[in-house]
């Protein structure tokens, strides 16, 4: 009887893509919608996380140096002992000048940006960054781990907008639509290098309700009920531009 070698496996670099947990969207000037922390709820749903990652040899954790990105690091992290690294070109898009402007005019607008059909990558975010300069900032820093050989498997904890990007690059998304991908609060993502080529492994997965039982309408509308509550807002259908 012939035999035959099992062909080596290639090696698999695996990148967890992570967003940020639950934020009431409040605090310091960190772009059109701060959020300088997480709810207590945001905290449930990176914790549980954390809980599944613990175990897992991760070389590294990047994150974008706002609050809520940094405060869902350091929960990882201090369940899986990993290192933090701050890293500037993972902040969320980036807008216009929103000083001075209602919270309820700044959702409309964020709202139309991620919502209307009529967005694309040359449409400025608010008045400020473009989507095709967004993924120009950030897959580059993709692109500097794929280069390296120092590493098997890493932590980046991002934005909804960020992360868009990097899953938009991977499955071949060039425009001029932004990817038709959901990322709820606390998502995980899971980007493999099988050699030079980047596979989409796990998409939008949440560890605190991995069958999305609760998780039935589009994150934005959670993000419009949370400032309601918040704020003490009445957004309506927060039909903005």
């Amino acid at each position: 009887m012939s035999s035959y070698a099992t062909p080596p496996t290639p090696l698999c670099r695996r990148i967890y893509v992570i967003r940020h947990g639950e934020t009431l969207y409040g605090g310091q000037s960190e772009g059109a919608l701060p959020g300088a922390d997480l709810t207590e709820e945001g905290y449930r749903q990176i914790e549980a996380l954390a809980e599944l990652l613990a175990d897992v040899e991760i070389d590294s954790i990047y994150a974008s140096p706002l609050g809520r990105a940094q405060a869902t690091a350091r929960t990882i992290a201090s369940r899986n002992r990993a290192e933090m690294t701050t890293v500037e070109e993972l902040r969320e898009i980036v807008p216009g000048n929103v000083i001075g402007k209602e919270i309820a005019e700044i959702f409309a607008a964020v709202h139309g940006f991620f919502a209307s059909p009529d967005t694309h990558w040359d449409t400025p975010y608010l008045g400020g960054e473009t989507y095709r300069a967004l993924r120009a900032r950030v897959w580059p820093f993709f692109e500097s781990l794929r280069r390296r050989k120092d590493w098997r498997r890493v932590a980046v904890v991002a934005h909804g907008g960020v992360n868009n990007a990097v899953i938009g690059h991977v499955l071949g998304v060039e425009g001029p639509r932004l990817a038709n991908v959901e990322q709820d609060f606390g998502c995980l993502n899971i980007v493999d290098f099988l050699g030079e080529q980047p596979v989409l492994r796990l998409l939008n997965f949440t560890a605190y309700d991995p069958v999305k039982s609760r998780l039935e309408i589009p994150s934005m509308e959670v993000l419009k009920g949370l400032l309601e509550s918040g704020f003490g807002l009445s957004l309506g259908g927060a039909e903005g531009g």
